[in-house]
């Protein structure tokens, strides 16, 4: 029973959010911050340490715009999509229940899809 239950989806879908989570160290360490998001839930994470700069915005459900953030390319760790901006970011609307998890294509080793 043990495996039929780390095979159902829900179980997947929260392995794959605990993958995402470790694969970026500013949603783990990082310094939360709304300033200069708009829209209902979304947020936005910076770690700098040990030689890392990791940077996120993520946007649940509806679209965001963020400004203010470092410009260049950001890869969605769900989708893999990758959006160029410079100091302002628009994540689309995921739709009810998802997100949209942007990590700045800085060094920090994510490509695509997580």
């Amino acid at each position: 029973t043990m495996a039929d239950t780390l095979n159902h989806p829900l179980a997947k879908h929260i392995q794959r959010l605990n993958m995402i989570r470790r694969a970026i160290p500013a949603l783990r360490k990082g310094q939360y911050s709304t300033e200069g998001v708009k829209g209902g839930m979304a947020f936005k994470r910076r770690y700098t340490a040990d030689g890392v700069d990791s940077f996120v915005c993520v946007s649940i459900t509806d679209g965001a715009t963020f400004t203010g953030v470092p410009s260049g390319t950001y890869v969605d760790a769900v989708s893999g999509k990758k959006i160029t901006c410079t100091g302002t970011l628009t994540i689309p609307a995921t739709g009810k229940g998802n997100m949209g998890v942007y990590v700045l294509d800085n060094g920090s080793g994510i490509k695509g899809a997580i």
